[in-house]
């Protein structure tokens, strides 16, 4: 499943410096009929996929992100051909009952979040209503039912307990800028306290600007600052990591004061410098709980893919395992199977379980996992799943058959899923249109598909997931 980068304010402090974010956009070719008149006043009738208004322009659609279906806005035109129209949002003239003011303070300036302006209840309905499209127009796939969405509390907020943040070094003022990505571009935002972090999380990010404010006071030079590339978070009620991405190892005295910082604040001290591997420094490896019937402990380390939404990951397995109906005497084959998020909890309920992944460390941690759990009907395997040596897994046949796979889909696999006579498939998919053309090949082969659930991951983002469940006709 695909991640997502977030914004948040930041106070200035010594050593750091907030850049600019002015937000450039892709080069198109020219339209000289808009030359000269770059503003419009535009009527907006939907909203795309990824969340930008929609409206017509000389019969030609106009992306305005930043604005919503039903209002009428001013906008600058940025980019054109001759299908489509890219403006950007000036003003709203007449605003949607659903516009809201979002909460985060440098929401236009960061990259992360995309929809804050978009009621929490409404995001939720637009996803849906999106996924259904594309399931009725492209896989003529008429009145599907719609399970109640797995959504997140809080009203969309609180939720990411994992963050990346990128470091960039300015050597005309030794200052290192620390933060998230802007929208479009590599600046940098610089964050204290970004909306959608988990309290624990929140906590963390201002100790390590702390930090990092205090090592460009305290060091001789300060051009070490300068070997930080990006800095990997994790936080939640289960324990807190951190995994500093080095260019070139650090001198004992930085070393000794980063692992004294790590002690200080309970933290899992994490680094990888260059291409060499990751390394703990300090803690216990992190293990976050899914609070099901048996209770399933996974580690994982900074760096490994985590679900960032525990409240809505626990959720989603336990529906997962729920509607596949997983039996005693059921054979389990989970595709794309990471860290073991659904395979392990179902080796409590099946016969046997069987995972496959394409990244051998993976697997490792996998079966690790495991054994920490005590689980002894688990086996697990490397395969690249998008080359067809990876059809031999279907020939071994399942009973219920998980897939979680990236924003590419699992076409080859879909192609070929009627080969296990599975009864029950589930998939996770984190891009609509991979799992519209994944569904026209699993409904070729003698399934219906029974129920879809909109996943609420990624609030406060256009980022969309699904769950849908297909039965053997």
């Amino acid at each position: 499943m695909a991640k997502s980068n977030h914004r948040s304010n930041n106070k200035r402090r010594s050593g750091y410096r907030k850049p600019s974010n002015n937000l450039a956009m892709g080069q198109r070719r020219s339209d000289s009929s808009l030359e000269h008149t770059p503003i419009i006043e535009l009527d907006i009738d939907s909203l795309s996929y990824d969340g930008k208004g929609i409206g017509r322009l000389n019969g030609r659609a106009c992306f305005v992100e930043g604005s919503l279906s039903g209002e009428k806005v001013k906008a600058q035109i940025s980019a054109a051909n001759n299908k489509r129209v890219e403006a950007k949002l000036i003003k709203v003239l007449e605003p949607s009952p659903e516009r809201v003011k979002p909460k985060c303070s440098v929401y236009e300036q960061c990259g992360g979040c995309d929809l804050q302006h978009l009621s929490h209840n409404q995001q939720i309905q637009h996803k849906q209503s999106i996924v259904e499209q594309l399931l009725c127009r492209n896989a003529c796939v008429d009145d599907l039912r719609w399970l109640d969405p797995i959504i997140t509390s809080d009203a969309g907020y609180d939720y990411r307990r994992k963050i990346r943040l990128a470091c960039y070094y300015d050597p005309s003022n030794n200052q290192l800028n620390i933060g998230f990505r802007a929208a479009k571009s590599k600046k940098i935002v610089a964050v204290s306290e970004c909306q959608v972090m988990t309290p624990q999380l929140k906590s963390l990010v201002q100790a390590l600007y702390q930090l990092m404010g205090d090592l460009h006071e305290q060091l001789d030079q300060p051009k070490l600052l300068r070997e930080f590339a990006h800095i990997e978070c994790v936080a939640d009620q289960d324990g807190q990591s951190v995994c500093f991405r080095l260019l070139k190892p650090l001198p004992t005295g930085v070393m000794t004061l980063l692992e004294n910082w790590a002690q200080s604040q309970g933290v899992s001290l994490w680094l990888r410098i260059a291409d060499k591997p990751l390394e703990r420094y300090q803690g216990n490896l992190s293990t976050t709980n899914l609070d099901l019937k048996n209770g399933v402990k996974i580690a994982y380390t900074p760096e490994d893919f985590l679900q960032v939404n525990a409240q809505v990951n626990e959720a989603m397995v336990a529906s997962v395992l729920q509607q596949l109906d997983i039996s005693i005497d059921d054979r389990v084959l989970d595709l794309f199977s990471g860290l073991g998020n659904f395979s392990l909890p179902a080796a409590y309920l099946a016969k046997d379980v069987l995972a496959v992944e394409g990244i051998d460390e993976m697997v490792e941690k996998s079966l690790e996992n495991a054994r920490l759990n005590g689980i002894d009907n688990f086996s697990a395997s490397v395969q690249d799943l998008f080359n067809e040596e990876a059809l031999s897994w279907l020939d071994q046949g399942a009973d219920k058959i998980i897939l979680d796979p990236p924003r590419a889909g699992a076409e080859l696999i879909a192609q070929n899923i009627g080969r296990t006579n599975a009864t029950k498939i589930a998939y996770v998919s984190c891009n609509p249109q991979a799992l519209v053309r994944d569904t026209k090949w699993i409904l070729e082969q003698g399934y219906q598909l029974e129920s879809a659930t909109l996943l609420d991951m990624f609030p406060q983002t256009s980022h969309i997931e699904t769950l849908v469940i297909f039965s053997k006709c």
